[in-house]
């Protein structure tokens, strides 16, 4: 159950909590404490900038710092959005000092809109996310910036929200007064969290975002003002995934769950822009809170197999670490449910069958290590083909 809170004021940083503008809307793996920057440990980020992308050139984004995404992913990137992303210039370019997302309503692909998408090539693992963006409003537009825990990467939407999901931020085109802060996880998921900003902003001016990131918090801020913090309350990897290194995603979207179908189509070409992005890396680390990922990979055997429809197939881990947790799972969700735990599971018929799964299909599966602290290792892919 989604439950209401006030959010702790933090001096010596002013917040909107005592303003009025914030709207306190929390998740059950959310504890109200105080801020840990000031009181307890403090954390520190490298005062010249780690990563970035200034956009002080013209052409294509930088391919050493940034993939282009195209198509329209798995179920409209899991949002049933509408648009078809494309690497041509007339939808993703940089010009004038800025990177450019152009959504445009034209057919393309079987779709009725295009528009862009880039992702980093370089994850990180904690830090300081400070980028300067111009937001296009209208209805439908969803402009976004985001990350995505390093399974995702690996095993595409899969994985969501499992591995973990932070939003800088995300933007209703139809809404001029509210952004997006929120994060994604096994326990806290799919809710939106929208924050109200002060009367005189518009989204549609640049404006700097801000997201500091330990592994005690998450703070967001808004022209350097602070509006969200989020807190680890050590429940482990299903309510914070937030210790494995995470990528950065900046996109356009034109509808999906978030905004709706009703695309105001007046109001394309709708242009999103980016002036800078600037990652100041975590210099210091409360030793404590120091989670590694562990280095060691499950060794499946087989890692696949073929069976007949009424057969039954026996996966075992070979090389499970003392202090660590086998854990299986499938398509986001955690095999647990169906008995299926341990170095060894035997997937029957009856889970096929229960699955939807026919001959001539294949069930595709993963594998990791999690351990004490809940920081997971990275997955091992495992498919069973049904003959």
């Amino acid at each position: 159950m989604i439950a209401d809170i006030e959010i702790t004021r933090s001096a010596p940083e002013q917040s909107l909590t005592s303003l009025g503008y914030l709207k306190t809307v929390t998740w059950d793996d959310v504890v109200n404490k105080p801020d840990p920057c000031v009181n307890g440990f403090q954390y520190k980020f490298s005062p010249s900038i780690t990563w970035g992308d200034e956009f002080n050139y013209r052409g294509t984004p930088d391919p050493k710092k940034w993939n282009m995404s195209s198509g329209n992913g798995y179920y409209g990137w899991g949002n049933h959005e509408l648009q078809y992303f494309t690497g041509r210039s007339k939808n993703l370019k940089v010009e004038d000092g800025k990177l450019k997302i152009i959504a445009l309503n034209e057919s393309y692909n079987g779709f009725n809109y295009t528009s862009g998408k880039i992702v980093s090539n370089k994850n990180q693992r904690y830090g300081r996310y400070i980028i300067k963006a111009k937001m296009p409003l209208g209805t439908g537009l969803w402009p976004a910036i985001f990350g995505f825990g390093e399974r995702h990467k690996d095993y595409d939407l899969k994985t969501w929200p499992n591995c973990g999901e932070f939003d800088i931020v995300e933007v209703k085109g139809q809404n001029d007064r509210e952004v997006n802060y929120n994060v994604h996880s096994a326990k806290s998921y799919g809710a939106s969290n929208m924050v109200t900003l002060p009367t005189p902003v518009t989204l549609n001016q640049f404006n700097e975002y801000r997201m500091d990131w330990t592994p005690e918090y998450i703070k967001w801020y808004f022209n350097g003002v602070l509006m969200r913090t989020f807190s680890n309350n050590g429940r482990g990897y299903n309510g914070w995934p937030f210790n494995d290194y995470f990528d950065l995603n900046i996109c356009l979207s034109v509808g999906g769950d978030f905004v709706g179908k009703n695309i105001n189509k007046v109001a394309l070409p709708a242009v999103m822009e980016i002036e800078y992005v600037r990652y100041y890396g975590l210099i210091n680390m409360d030793k404590k809170r120091q989670y590694v990922q562990n280095p060691i990979q499950p060794h499946l055997s087989p890692v696949s197999a073929q069976i007949v429809k009424s057969g039954s197939q026996t996966f075992t881990v070979t090389n499970v670490p003392a202090n660590t947790t086998v854990h299986w799972y499938t398509l986001g969700n955690d095999l647990g449910g169906f008995g299926l735990s341990g170095s060894k599971i035997t997937i029957t018929p009856a889970m096929l069958q229960a699955g939807g799964y026919k001959s001539g299909s294949s069930f595709e599966f993963f594998v990791d290590f999690i351990d004490a602290n809940g920081v997971s290792s990275k997955a091992t892919r495992g498919t069973l083909t049904i003959q």
